[in-house]
């Protein structure tokens, strides 16, 4: 920045930008916040911009000396501009110069950005960077004022993902020298996350013995172009433990009581300060995978030595989304014990919510409903359906129609559940429903008139169904 008492600033609403669950089922994220320009005097400028982008890239090289090749490519994964002051002026196609003021200079931006973006990486051969530029241009021959700001993109995990939380096992008896079972207590771990590794080793033959148990977290990222792909890996973490048994009893002749074994192994996933390890990742030009490897060294009786491999594949992911209100609904058949859903005075903490009539502009006429309790009138201006002689029902004088928010629901009491539901003739005869059919220009057709139709017409579905059901 030329004029240091000229200064542009960008502030996002939120620093990090959290994405839900995966590419297929995020809902996406509101990117919002302010560009401020504070200026000490009067400037000219010709335009006040910003520009939101997003680019993919990969890079290596191949081969020694004069056979060394390149290859890079990159992507423009999004972009969005916000225009803050017009860059040409309508009437005129000359470039037309504003003013602005002394003082600060605000303007709001927002953009919705869909929840299949790549979260952001800066890997040895790859990269997935966004961010934000404004722009102040200047008349000509003056230094433009440039600021810009990396955005962070996050991927975290929704709860419906949470199947993948179970636990691992990995069992089986291997050259009749030993049964072993690993435990794992998921397949997914966050960045900065502790992974324990349970071993439980049943020796088979006779003065076997483990020498050393090995865990092994290994990276695999694969860069591709048009033309080539590459695939580096590298090990992120191990941890290593000579004679983990040491005062354990060895299976012998005199011996045959059956003998476990039992160890576990800790591993320290790095965080997400460090470079050390990245998130997993799979779009068209980067992806990257774990494995988590198991060693399992055996000394036999007679002296040499035997190892066991294997290895299971698992997610490293940045975080996982935290169970708050703001991203958790009431479970299906939790919805109906809202207390929005009863006609009756809320609790003193519930939000008050006028009723649909006051909330439209067009109000429609109070109705006069018998009470089957009182058998008197009462005045409302929605429904009231119940059959005689029964007790009331829990949806009396409610507009179904209205969903309440989750926090608002929160702030009342929970209602007893009903089977109860209206009978088709209680539905008829409301208000909704013979609006919905002045709306749709159709006449209710009763049972008499059934042999009085003209069949050479056509006859709108709702009118059959209508006679079929009344």
């Amino acid at each position: 920045m030329r004029n240091k008492t000229n200064e542009l600033k960008i502030d996002l609403e939120d620093e990090e930008i959290i994405l839900l669950g995966n590419a297929s089922e995020s809902a996406g994220k509101l990117l919002k916040g302010t560009v401020t320009l504070f200026l000490s005097e009067p400037m000219r400028v010709r335009s006040v911009t910003l520009a939101f982008t997003g680019k993919m890239k990969v890079s290596w090289s191949e081969g020694i000396g004069h056979h060394q090749h390149y290859h890079k490519q990159e992507k423009e994964i999004i972009e969005h501009k916000w225009q803050f002051v017009p860059i040409i002026d309508q009437s005129s196609s000359k470039r037309t110069v504003f003013t602005l003021g002394a003082g600060e200079h605000k303007w709001h931006f927002d953009y919705f950005l869909p929840g299949h973006l790549p979260q952001s990486l800066e890997a040895e051969g790859g990269q997935v960077v966004y961010r934000l530029k404004a722009v102040v241009e200047r008349t000509a021959f003056i230094q433009n004022i440039v600021k810009k700001l990396p955005v962070q993109i996050i991927r975290c995990m929704m709860p419906s993902e949470f199947e993948l939380m179970q636990s691992m096992e990995i069992h089986n008896t291997w050259a009749e020298k030993i049964a072993y079972n690993i435990l794992l207590p998921s397949k997914v771990y966050a960045r900065g996350q502790s992974l324990p590794v349970n071993f439980n080793i049943i020796p088979l033959a006779e003065r076997l013995r483990v020498r050393s148990l090995t865990c092994t977290l290994k990276e695999y990222c694969t860069y591709t172009t048009t033309e080539s792909s590459k695939t580096d890996n590298r090990i992120v973490k191990q941890l290593r433990v000579e004679d983990p048994f040491p005062n354990e009893p060895i299976l012998t002749e005199n011996n045959t009581t059956p003998i476990v074994w039992a160890k576990e192994l800790v591993l320290e996933i790095p965080p997400l300060s460090s470079h050390l390890a990245f998130c997993d990742a799979d779009n068209e030009m980067i992806r990257i995978r774990h494995k988590l490897k198991f060693f399992i060294c055996l000394i036999n009786a007679d002296g040499h030595l035997s190892e066991l491999r294997c290895s299971v594949p698992i997610i490293i992911i940045s975080s996982f989304s935290e169970q708050t209100e703001i991203n958790t609904l009431p479970a299906y058949d939790q919805a109906w014990q809202t207390a929005l859903c009863l006609e009756g005075p809320p609790s003193s903490s519930a939000i008050d919510i006028p009723p649909p009539s006051e909330q439209h502009s067009g109000a429609s006429t109070p109705m006069e409903v018998p009470n089957s309790n009182t058998n008197e009138y009462i005045n409302s201006d929605r429904p009231t359906f119940a059959s005689p002689g029964a007790e009331p029902l829990w949806w009396n004088g409610t507009d179904l129609s209205r969903v309440p928010s989750y926090r608002t629901a929160t702030l009342h009491n929970a209602v007893p559940f009903s089977n109860s539901l209206p009978s088709y003739d209680q539905l008829a005869s409301s208000p909704r429903h013979n609006a919905m059919l002045e709306q749709l220009s159709i006449t209710p057709v009763n049972n008499t008139s059934n042999n009085n139709i003209d069949h050479n017409q056509p006859t709108p579905p709702h009118s059959s169904t209508s006679s079929t059901c009344s």
